[in-house]
């Protein structure tokens, strides 16, 4: 079981890097400078600052899904690579199951307890979120009653000039120091009935919250914190949150001074009414209401006499657009998850690389072949078996062809050989972090194409690495996989012993297909050439349950041919003729 939690945070760390840490990562790094802008100058116009800072917050959440995407979409045709018999091949390298120490934490670890604790606060402020929304509906259906007809009149006329279509209510009550908007189809205002008394005030202040309802602010403050419930441990997107919520206040302040019919003293003292107020608790959810915090902030703004950039509206919007786009872009062409080569999809994938054979001749033999930088044990420390191969008993040779170029680095990695898409994946991802001493023709260093066979093997339970298990024993205590049936062609050479004992002994019960309580029969369709080769090995479906060629143990079972030269008994060889090889699968009896 302790085993298992580390286990388990791995996988969840190397899941979430790609799709979402890499792209916060790279929205912190391109939002940081932007909102440090938006914090420190005085010059954009109110409206504008809100809206900027609208577009920062709405980036984060957009760009992962356009990660996720693009890491969707095809890769792109990969040049062809020269033919595998023209290329120089490195010693193989063999990779085995073997642990690090026990207790060691690596950055996966690190990166899955992180998305562990992100889920726990984002699911509580969601649930936060949630219990705002039920007060609020609670007030709502307390206030209503309390519309006032002298009251209404005066909204629906400032309504009807701010060309409002959504129906408003107004409600005076003792129970708020400051305006409150309750948000939704049809909004609240809720307004001190001090204020009743003041018909000036009264206005300016319904004035300001229509402003709200006619930008939708309510709305958008819901997917703020939205947002900032899912990313809350994230420390700049709760202070750019903040900073939303003072720069809407200003943007409205702005809106209702240049209507000309509100006194700027008039209107900075109104807000001074308010510094001591609040507004009723639990209505953060949909609900608009006065920050004493941010009065200082908004008083400053409507006494500054510097000039305001952005304030028309076609420069806005096209700020707002190229903004928007620049950081997305930005962001997921930062995101690690949408190379083409680190595709999980297709791991055969080959990188577009200026290296490619049509920019320059290619080397099949030099005099200098390239040397890698650290010997081919730097290799092998860079492979690491895929815990789901490991899981399920997967093993093989996996042939990984690239170029070396002038500057020793690795381009066009391609798997030419493939066993199984985690393993094929872990060869190209270990051969591209690799560097060489460039190969040498002439005195000069120039590209040259190598080929380098990775050979994955689960250890046994004595810590060997052997890739095959026995599996003659009769059906007992133990999983077992074994020879079935011949299928032969009329008047085609008979496999010879020689080839049934070792086809015997390479297929074996995946560990995966034990836990899932599968057994059964698989059958394997192949042609065999002159060179005693399996050629085109196909499943052909012989078991209920046998899902598809992926399928465990069709898988196991496609492996034991593949690694099999066949032979015959008597002098005719085998030339193109049609075998179908049967296998066995069986779980451990059950005792009673």
């Amino acid at each position: 079981m302790i085993q298992v939690v580390p286990e388990t945070l791995a996988d969840l760390g190397s899941a979430t890097t790609p799709t979402i840490w890499g792209p916060v990562l790279a929205w912190t790094l391109l939002a940081l400078p932007l909102w440090v802008f938006l914090k420190r100058t005085d010059r954009l116009h109110p409206l504008a600052e809100y809206r900027l800072s609208q577009v920062l917050l709405a980036a984060l959440p957009i760009s992962i899904a356009a990660v996720g995407i693009v890491d969707l979409l095809p890769a792109s045709p990969a040049p062809p690579l020269l033919p595998d018999a023209s290329v120089l091949m490195l010693p193989p390298v063999e990779s085995t199951t073997t642990p690090p120490p026990g207790g060691t934490w690596r950055w996966h670890h690190a990166t899955g307890a992180l998305t562990v604790l992100a889920l726990a606060v984002g699911a509580y402020e969601l649930a936060r979120l949630g219990g705002d929304a039920v007060a609020l509906g609670r007030v709502r259906d307390r206030v209503l009653p309390a519309t006032l007809p002298t009251l209404q009149e005066e909204l629906d006329r400032l309504r009807d000039r701010l060309d409002i279509r959504r129906p408003v209510r107004v409600c005076a009550t003792s129970n708020t120091a400051v305006p409150v908007t309750l948000g939704g189809r049809r909004p609240v205002i809720l307004v001190p009935k001090r204020l009743t008394e003041a018909p000036d005030a009264f206005r300016m202040t319904l004035h300001h919250e229509l402003v709200h309802i006619r930008r939708w602010d309510d709305v958008a403050q819901f997917v703020e914190r939205v947002v900032a419930a899912l990313f809350a441990v994230h420390p700049l997107v709760s202070r750019l949150r903040r900073r939303i919520d003072g720069a809407r206040e200003r943007a409205c302040d702005a809106a209702v001074l240049a209507d000309e019919q509100a006194p700027t003293g008039d209107y900075a003292r109104l807000l001074a009414t308010f510094a001591d107020g609040s507004g009723p608790r639990r209505l953060g959810a949909l609900s608009l209401s006065e920050s004493p915090s941010s009065l200082k902030d908004r008083l400053s703004a409507m006494q500054s006499s510097s000039p305001s950039l952005l304030s028309t509206r076609l420069p806005l919007v096209a700020t707002l657009v190229a903004g928007g786009l620049a950081l997305t872009l930005g962001v997921v062409a930062c995101s690690d998850s949408v190379a083409p080569s680190a595709s999980t999809d297709n791991p055969t994938a080959t990188e577009s690389s200026s290296a490619s054979a049509k920019d320059g001749k290619v080397f099949m033999v030099v005099e200098d072949p390239p040397e890698l930088v650290g010997g081919m044990s730097a290799l092998q420390e860079s492979i690491s078996y895929p815990e789901v191969a490991k899981e399920a008993g997967i093993e093989g040779r996996v042939i990984v062809q690239f170029i070396v170029d002038e500057n020793g680095a690795v381009t066009n990695p391609t798997v030419t050989r493939s066993v199984q898409e985690e393993l094929d994946q872990a060869a190209l991802n270990a051969v591209k972090a690799q560097e060489f001493e460039p190969g040498q023709q002439d005195g000069e260093a120039v590209k040259v194409q190598l080929s380098l066979p990775v050979t994955f093997r689960v250890p046994d339970d004595s810590g060997t690495t052997s890739s095959h298990q026995p599996t003659a024993e009769p059906r007992g205590n133990s999983a077992t996989a074994g020879l079935d049936a011949f299928h032969f062609e009329r008047g085609s050479p008979v496999i010879d012993r020689k080839t049934r004992e070792p086809l015997h002994r390479n297929v074996s019960p995946p560990k995966l297909a034990q836990k899932d309580g599968r057994e059964g029969r698989a059958r394997v369709d192949f042609a065999i050439n002159s060179a005693g080769q399996a050629t085109n090995p196909r499943i052909s479906n012989e078991r209920t349950g046998l899902d598809s060629p992926p399928d465990l143990l069709a898988q196991s079972a496609l492996r034991a041919v593949e690694d099999v030269t066949f032979t015959s008994e008597g002098r005719d060889g085998f030339s193109g003729q049609q075998v179908g090889v049967a296998f066995q699968f069986r779980l451990p009896e059950e005792k009673v």
